[in-house]
This record gives C-alpha cells, structure tokens and sequence, in this order.
C-alpha cells in the first residue's frame, strides 16, 4: 500500500476591509461570517488536540461539533472555547469593547493571563466593563442580521450609529453638532444602500445637516 503523505497544516490570514463582510468555511465544516475591518488566521487543517483560530475584529461562528477537539477563538483579551455551537465575537485589537454572544451550545471564556474564567449560557452575553468580564441576557438579536448585510439600530444612541457607519462604510465622521449624540434611534437598514442613504433616513427624525468631504478618508461632517 502507498503510504499516505500527512500534508502540514499551513496558517492561512484572511482580511476582511472596511465596508464589506465574508462568508468561509474551515476544514472541519464550521461556518464563519466576518465583520468589515476584521482579519482571521486558521491553518488550512486543525491538527493535534484542537481546533484554532485568531480573531481581531467581529466574527459569527457556527462550529462543527467535536468533542474531543474543542474549538478555539483568540483574542487579544480573551480565548474562546467551544465543543459545538452558534455565536458571535466582537473583539477589534486596540479596543477595550470586547464581546461575546451565545446563542446555542455553550462557550467558555478565558482571559490571556488566565485569571478570568466564565462558562457562557445560551441567550447570554459576556462583555467587558471596566476590565471585568460580566454578563447580560442578549436583547437585541437583530444585530446579528450584520452577517446578511443588514444594520439594525435598536433604540441605540446616534453617537453609537456614528461609530457603527464609521466601521461600515469606511467613512470618518467628525461630530460638530453633538446635542443629537445622546438621542436615541431604532431602524434597520442594508449595507448595500450605503453611508448617505442612512444620513438622509436619519435627518427624517433628527435635526441635523452634513457635508461630505472629497478627501481619501471619505470625511463626513455632521453639523
């Protein structure tokens, strides 16, 4: 019989740009969308005790389940380990936001110096606040509709919708009329209709006018 050469596993990086999102599936059949922004590193076959990967930015997994080889998600502040299930990342290096949410299965969540260690319900989130890992039932499901192009606000603050379309579409806002930053605002829209389509649906509710800027950062002034 021919002997059967074992392949190495190469590390393979995929980067995700602003304004757009990605849909791949790892050797092992677990899905992964990508947030814009966001970079993945996974070897093209898990070999050894686990399954691992690397995340800077927001990722969706839906993990095959293997439950001699758990599936693990790093971080710059946190690893996530899971046998089988559904969940969302959102873990930008450089940003202190850091954020998982279960929606089935169960996830453990462990700090980089192993001093935080927490076991993730599903309906649940784990967020940061004020470097301590606390949880949360998830309210807002919409939100993970980002994974078929859809942004949904839900009662959020238009600061916050700020930062979001500054993600979105690759675009710098800089805030001049910050009395609307504290109102609140709840609509759902298509990444595919883009930045001023969200602008205009906004004015609709909010007083505020904008200029958009020539320039390579594609700057919005909101005045």
């Amino acid at each position: 019989e021919p002997e059967t050469v074992r392949q190495e596993a190469v590390m393979q990086t995929i980067y995700v740009p602003a304004g757009q999102r990605a849909e791949l599936t790892l050797s092992d059949s677990t899905k992964v969308w990508l947030n814009a922004k966001t970079t993945l590193t996974f070897p093209s076959h898990f070999e050894g005790g686990n399954r691992s990967v690397t995340l800077d930015g927001e990722g969706y997994f839906n993990v095959t389940h293997n439950k001699n080889k758990p599936f693990i998600v790093k971080t710059e502040q946190y690893d996530i380990k899971v046998l089988g299930t559904e969940f969302n990342v959102h873990a930008y290096k450089g940003n202190p936001i850091f954020e998982t949410s279960l929606l089935k299965g169960s996830v453990q969540i462990e700090s980089a110096n192993h001093r935080d260690n927490l076991l993730l319900e599903p309906n649940k989130k784990a967020y940061t606040d004020h470097g301590q890992l606390k949880t949360s039932p998830i309210t807002q499901y919409n939100y993970f509709l980002w994974k078929e192009g859809l942004i949904c606000f839900d009662d959020n603050t238009i600061g916050d919708l700020f930062k979001k379309l500054q993600l979105y579409f690759d675009v710098n806002i800089i805030i001049q009329n910050t009395r609307i930053l504290n109102q609140r605002y709840s609509g759902k829209f298509r990444t595919s209709d883009g930045v001023e389509h969200v602008l205009k649906t906004l004015q609709l509710r909010t007083k505020f006018k904008y200029e958009k800027k020539d320039d390579k950062e594609s700057t919005i002034i909101i005045k």
